[in-house]
């Protein structure tokens, strides 16, 4: 990657808070940072391709923080002109400009925030799009508001639409810190509420937080396990496979054996 000019890359973050308050404008002034920087990228010997291995401008990283925070401060002064800031970005479908749209997010009220991110589930295919609009467009509700915050990824994860339960399992996983998952009761049994079997990024998100959850609790995990294969929930052989280096041997044991008796019924 070569070197970023930092002066530069301040007086062009500052150029774009100027124009916060026109979404039109700070559409087109953000593309054109951003294109510059991921043509300098593409031109670089030990460019590579994207981000995360998905489709994407390449623009270096530090230069998508930069303007994230840039505009974040800016959402906070303005609180205003936010959203539709955050709109304009959004609605350029380029992963940069939604990575920057989530820093704008993480300044405004969350509730609005999460009901904003449920009218978009379906945009959110991307996965690096869908961890940051967690990670960073929700982080201060979560800190602030842990009740509030697992209330709600616990009605996502028992949503109808496969991406509503994308977004809520992805919070899920994003919270498994908070003091109200101290003992995962609360995630083991959001879960028995996820219809099954998941589909797309939501089951990629469910693998995920599964495994999370293996690793901090091997013995709860395989009480739900066996839990799922008594129940007969489709997709279980395949959860319990990928899971299985995770667990103990003896459990791996019993849950090789459960599946054996359930095939039989």
């Amino acid at each position: 990657m070569p070197a970023i000019d930092l002066a530069r890359l301040a007086r062009e973050v500052e150029r774009l808070e100027t124009c916060f308050g026109s979404p039109q404008e700070l559409r087109r002034a953000t593309l054109d940072v951003l294109g510059f920087y991921a043509q300098r990228a593409r031109r670089a010997p030990d460019s590579a391709e994207g981000m995360e291995g998905e489709a994407a401008l390449g623009v270096p990283p530090p230069v998508v923080r930069a303007i994230g925070a840039g505009l974040q401060g800016q959402a906070r002064r303005t609180p205003a002109a936010a959203l539709h800031a955050a709109a304009a970005l959004w609605d350029t479908s380029e992963r940069e400009a939604r990575l920057i749209a989530c820093w704008v997010l993480s300044a405004l009220p969350q509730e609005a925030v999460a009901a904003w991110l449920e009218l978009r589930a379906g945009e959110l295919d991307d996965p690096a799009v869908l961890k940051a609009a967690v990670g960073r467009g929700l982080e201060a509700w979560r800190r602030a508001d842990g009740k509030a915050y697992v209330a709600q990824l616990d009605r996502w994860i028992a949503s109808p639409h496969s991406a509503v339960q994308a977004l809520g399992l992805r919070a899920l996983e994003a919270g498994l810190d908070l003091p109200e998952m101290e003992d995962l009761q609360f995630a083991f049994q959001a879960l028995t509420r996820l219809p099954r079997p998941a589909r797309g990024e939501a089951r990629s998100a469910l693998e995920s937080v599964l495994g999370r959850l293996a690793d901090r609790s091997p013995a709860e995990m395989t009480r739900f396990l066996l839990e799922d294969i008594e129940r007969q929930v489709p997709g279980i052989e395949k959860l319990v496979r990928s899971l299985a280096g995770r667990l103990a041997p003896a459990q791996r044991e019993r849950l090789t054996a459960a599946l054996a008796i359930a095939a039989r019924k």
